[in-house]
């Protein structure tokens, strides 16, 4: 057997997808927010209030998927072995 470890992706690679997810949830939000903010289609596209709406989705599109990519990380193997003060649970019946 090898001892191959997994090859980590570069850093370019790792944040493509989620900043192209946020960017297109941003123009879509951009797009709503211009569209809902006119009031009728007498008036004008407000695209202060659709840069706004792209701002705010954009950033907090981003703040959810970094939340949930360190949530979904495994620890390491070497972190469960060793003699803590919380590795009395293993025998609780030595431990009184």
């Amino acid at each position: 057997m090898s001892n191959k470890s997994p090859k980590k992706q570069s850093w370019s690679q790792s944040i493509k997808a989620p900043l192209w997810f946020s960017f297109v949830l941003g123009i879509v939000a951009a797009f709503v927010g211009m569209i809902s903010g006119t009031g009728g289609s007498e008036n004008n596209l407000r695209f202060d209030i659709g840069l706004v709406c792209f701002g705010v989705a954009f950033i907090v599109s981003l703040l959810v998927i970094s939340v949930l990519t360190m949530a979904s990380k495994e620890n390491d193997s070497s972190l469960g072995t060793g003699s803590g003060v919380n590795r009395s649970s293993d025998n609780p019946e030595q431990g009184e």
